[in-house]
């Protein structure tokens, strides 16, 4: 179990970093950034690292019932809609204030939905400290909002900034809300879709490795949403002319990049589902949401985004402190099942 915690920590640190990429992207546009990063990150690599590890898998999917594989790539769908609207809460409030929000919503129904539906609820004294847990986050994840709100106060007397600051914050609070509620639909879906692991495992593929069947179901759905926005932004707005501007080579690295740590991260999240044990995919997606926070946090702070906000920088590094002990909270609840 203890390996298993250490390969969630890998995950939690690209799900933290991967939001980086999606700043500072030019000369892409926002959907020939988004295109890129769907093709590779949501398609390709999800399909490539599969196949090398369970070269058979398309085997097992087709085993799969139909209706399981309906629902899990619906999931999937609503989580690439609420993907694209995370890539543009980030574009309006920044990279912490949009974690904040979406890990919270993301967090605690990610965990505790799949907890009821599939019937895996652990003995009373876990869950208990499961749900003491989830509660701790919250309240870190509060804190952690409300520093980010103090943050885009407005610091300025000229009326003309402050409404402009005052109309993109709702707007970002909202998208970043969405998002969350997409993201939680995501592991729903990835843990619907573990029909498909015990299919192949039951023909003696290691778990370990058809752990990440579930996502190239999951995905699929996902890819859709996704790419289908990107292509159509592109063509009404005649940006599809990024992909020969000048400079170009820069964003396409930093999309392919940022696609290859993105999966890697669920990629890992998957696997330590498995190492975790019978609650691996409601304790994972706890502290995956909460540590990756951090990290995503820790990024902000040194990207500058809380630079002169003194008061908020406090308040957020409280909150991280919050989100650390939930982190032991959960990992006890584990150790109780």
């Amino acid at each position: 179990m203890l390996y298993g915690f250490l390969v969630l920590v890998l995950a939690c640190m690209c799900q933290g970093s991967f939001g980086l990429g999606m700043k500072k992207y030019q000369p892409f546009s926002w959907e020939a950034f988004w295109a890129v990063f769907s093709i590779v990150g949501i398609l390709l690599i999800p399909l490539l690292w599969t196949w090398i590890e369970v070269p058979q898998f398309m085997t097992y999917i087709h085993q799969t019932p139909l209706k399981v594989l309906g629902l899990a790539s619906f999931c999937g769908l609503l989580w690439g809609v609420s993907s694209v609207l995370f890539g543009k809460a980030i574009d309006t409030i920044g990279v912490s204030l949009t974690y904040g929000v979406n890990m919270g919503i993301s967090a605690s129904l990610g965990s505790l939905i799949p907890l009821f539906i599939f019937g895996n609820v652990p003995p009373a004294r876990s869950f208990a400290v499961l749900l003491i847990g989830t509660v701790i986050m919250l309240v870190g994840v509060g804190v952690i909002t409300k520093a980010g709100l103090n943050k885009e106060k407005p610091q300025s007397s000229d009326s003309s900034t402050t409404r402009s600051t005052a109309s993109k914050l709702p707007k970002g609070l909202l998208l970043a809300s969405l998002a969350g509620l997409g993201s939680a639909a995501m592991n729903i879906g990835f843990v619907y879709a573990n029909q498909t692991l015990d299919i192949a495992s039951a023909n003696g593929v290691s778990e370990i490795s058809a752990s990440l069947i579930p996502w190239v179901i999951t995905l699929s759905g996902g890819f859709i949403a996704n790419f289908a926005y990107a292509v159509y932004l592109l063509f009404r707005n005649k940006t599809y002319h990024d992909y020969a501007a000048k400079g170009a080579s820069r964003a396409y690295s930093k999309a392919l990049i940022t696609a290859v740590i993105w999966f890697l991260a669920l990629g890992l999240y998957a696997k330590a589902t498995v190492m975790l044990g019978s609650l691996g995919s409601v304790v994972g997606w706890l502290a995956f949401n909460g540590l990756a926070l951090i990290i995503s946090n820790g990024w902000g702070l040194r990207d500058g985004e809380w630079k002169g906000f003194v008061k908020p920088k406090r308040w957020l590094l409280f909150g991280n402190v919050i989100l650390i002990v939930s982190w032991v909270v959960v990992g006890l609840a584990n150790q109780m099942a």
